[in-house]
This record gives C-alpha cells, sequence and structure tokens, in this order.
C-alpha cells in the first residue's frame, strides 16, 4: 500500500514538472522509493524474527506441558535433532489417536 500511494504520487509530481526539472525529480524519486524498500524490507525482517521468537516460545511451551505431563521424550531443548524427534513422536500420537477415534466410531 505504502508502495503503491508513492507511486502515484511520484506520477503526480511527474506530470506537473517541468521537462527541464524532470531527470532531478526522477532521481530525487528513485532514492525515495529505494528508501521506502528498504524500510519495509527491514519491517519485514523484524516481523520475521518477532514470528520466530514466539513460535519458539510455543515450542518451550508445548515441551514443557508435554514433560510436565510426563510423556516420555519431552523435555526443553533447542537441538534440531532432539526437535525433529519430538515433532516425530507427536505425529505418531496423533496418527494413535486419530485410529482409536476411527475404531470407536465404527463400532460404537
Amino acid at each position: 500500500g505504502l508502495k503503491q500511494e508513492l507511486f502515484h504520487r511520484h506520477k503526480e509530481a511527474q506530470q506537473c514538472c517541468r521537462p527541464h526539472n524532470l531527470p532531478l525529480l526522477r532521481a530525487a524519486q528513485q532514492r525515495e522509493m529505494e528508501a521506502v524498500e528498504q524500510r519495509i524490507r527491514e519491517e519485514q525482517r523484524m516481523m520475521d524474527e518477532k514470528i520466530v521468537l514466539e513460535l519458539d516460545q510455543k515450542v518451550i511451551d508445548q515441551q514443557s506441558t508435554l514433560e510436565k505431563a510426563g510423556v516420555s521424550g519431552f523435555y526443553i531443548t533447542t537441538n534440531p535433532q532432539e526437535l525433529t524427534l519430538q515433532m516425530n513422536l507427536l505425529e505418531l500420537i496423533r496418527k494413535l489417536q486419530q485410529k482409536q477415534s476411527e475404531s470407536e466410531n465404527a463400532f460404537p
């Protein structure tokens, strides 16, 4: 939205500009557009970092909850191999629960 607004503002300025000033105006507009694009990239990077930190906290919360519940194989860790193992354990638990639900529904 910000880039669209800037583009339209630049287009209007170019239409009102005298031909001999047009190169200077375009150069200034190019610098302004690059600054806006840099700001957008920085804001996106900060948002991505915030999301990753929130997801990391959710993983820690989940690990802690499952550890406190006594589920074997779960403890707080950031080791990628151990995280993969825990994800696989969760998937196995989910599939077992799904099969159990299906068999309960098949034989009421």
